[in-house]
């Protein structure tokens, strides 16, 4: 046994507890999360874009009109 590893300290504890591969089916669901999350901020752009392209003068006019 090294005598690192069994120091009592919490980076012996993590080094003694070896590297966990996740199985395919946890990758897949991963994946499956990136991509929702993208396909979300894509909506949210293109929401942003719309409301810049039809309300963004109006809300210009709006502020100027306040100095």
């Amino acid at each position: 046994m090294d005598p690192v590893e069994n120091s009592g300290s919490l980076t012996g504890h993590i080094l003694a507890q070896g590297w966990y591969d996740a199985p395919t089916e946890q990758r897949r669901s991963n994946f499956k999360v990136v991509v929702a999350m993208l396909v979300v901020l894509g909506l949210l752009v293109t929401v942003s874009l719309i409301f810049v392209f039809t309300a963004g003068d109006a809300f210009t006019d709006f502020l100027g009109n306040l100095t």
